[in-house]
């Protein structure tokens, strides 16, 4: 009865509770940022004040190719 309670009961009514509960802070409506990364690291460290680049542009870098040819194999 105790492993019923605790591992089916209770994790089920807090999963329904969590769908009731309102969060304490309003979420931000800054892009570029998903997962809040930026605003944990900024709490810890300090934030530098600036907003984030609204769309990523990728660099242009050429792929880095390894030369192995001297490489010996394994015996």
């Amino acid at each position: 009865m105790t492993g019923f309670l605790i591992f089916i009961a209770l994790p089920v009514s807090l999963i329904a509770a969590s769908f009731f509960i309102k969060p304490l802070v309003q979420p931000e409506k800054r892009h570029g940022d998903p997962f809040g990364a930026g605003l944990a690291a900024g709490a810890l460290f300090g934030s530098h004040g600036l907003t984030p680049d609204e769309q990523v542009i990728r660099e242009e870098t050429e792929p880095v190719r390894f030369n192995l040819d001297d490489v010996k194999e394994r015996e």
